[in-house]
């Protein structure tokens, strides 16, 4: 994380702290969840070049009478958090977390390409883990006296790591490695559901957009490779969150 970075988080957390004196009312709260698509359709400059596939893992996905071929399916992941957050006015909020994300299913399969005309079996592996740290502000409606329904949107500073394995039925080997940060966009929609006075269930729905920038293969074999790491999909999570008192 780089300094500019960092200082703008610890100032917004700071600004957050006085608000009590503006009637605030502070929570902290753990969550899980699960995100499809995590990484995005993983496209390489070596996917377009080696392989001819435009749009990375669906580009990747071939058959052929003969081959015993295995679908490659996107990277779901697994995502848990910590967040805290701040209501102020009754209304509005001040929300940030910090957040693991790493895949749990897909990433790996069998398909064929052309080697020099000839049809080969490449077997693929992806591999993709985040953390990132969303600060977002925005609001925060209460329903009756057990429900309260809040939206904010902001920035997240966010690092990933991104890595494929291809090797063809000759032994042949392609590797890549990225690792990188950016700073996504993210938009979130929560509801709480309050049990206690101070305890609220919790779920969300968040959007992220945005990637690093073009980075170069990190790994010693396979050739120079670059790419970016999208951050952008979609993550769903449910959760508990503790109020500080009564809101």
């Amino acid at each position: 994380m780089n300094s500019k970075t960092l200082t703008c988080i610890v100032v917004l957390v700071l600004l957050a702290l006085p608000l009590r004196g503006w009637g605030a009312s502070y929570a902290a709260g753990a969550y899980g969840g699960f995100a499809p698509s995590l990484g995005g359709d993983l496209h390489t400059a070596q996917h377009y070049s080696e392989f001819q596939s435009h749009n990375g893992i669906d580009g990747m996905n071939r058959s052929m009478e003969g081959y015993d071929t295995g679908r490659i399916d996107r990277i779901l992941g697994v995502t848990c958090g910590m967040l805290f957050k701040t209501i102020f006015y009754d209304y509005y909020q001040v929300r940030i977390a910090m957040n693991y994300t790493w895949g749990y299913f897909g990433g790996s399969g069998k398909t064929v390409f052309d080697d020099g005309g000839t049809t080969r079996l490449l077997d693929c592996e992806y591999s993709f883990w985040e953390a990132d740290i969303p600060v977002t502000f925005g609001i925060s409606i209460p329903f009756w006296k057990d429900i309260r329904i809040a939206f904010s949107c902001g920035l997240a500073y966010a690092y990933a790591d991104y890595s494929y394995r291809f090797e063809s039925s000759t032994g042949q080997q392609w590797k890549g490695s990225f690792a990188g940060w950016g700073l996504p966009l993210v938009i979130i929609l929560e509801g709480e559901y309050f049990v206690t006075e101070n305890v609220a269930a919790s779920t969300s729905l968040v959007y992220y957009k945005g990637s690093t920038k073009v980075l170069k293969d990190g790994s010693d074999a396979g050739g120079t490779d670059f790419a970016r790491i999208d951050f952008s999909g979609y993550r769903y999570s449910l959760g508990v969150t503790y109020y500080f008192g009564s809101i």
